[in-house]
């Protein structure tokens, strides 16, 4: 009768053991794939603040203007600003619609 037990008991530790190292091998792939996931927006993050900062200041606009264009850029009005519609048979020029 103690065989039985110690045998029972046993296997059933050998089960319990195979269950839990199944359970934490999905849990680490699940870890490995959200990890992956968070560098990955982590570096589009950085690239993307990079480009914010580096285009949004104000003297780095008037020196890509200068290095890039050489003073031919001509400052508009948003009213004055079209869009040109490349239709089928003919070109449309439509005035921008602006909602306040």
């Amino acid at each position: 009768m103690k065989k039985i037990i110690v045998v029972i008991s046993i296997s059933f530790l050998i089960l319990f053991t195979a269950f839990i190292k199944n359970s934490t091998k999905r849990i680490d792939d699940e870890i490995f794939v959200k990890k992956e996931s968070i560098r990955s927006l982590k570096k589009d993050l950085e690239n993307i603040r990079l480009e914010h900062d580096y285009l949004s200041s104000a003297e780095k606009l008037i020196e890509f203007q200068e290095q890039y264009f050489e003073g031919i850029l001509l400052k508009k009005k948003i009213q004055e600003i079209k869009i040109i519609d490349k239709g089928i048979i003919k070109f449309g020029i439509e005035k921008l619609l602006i909602n306040e």
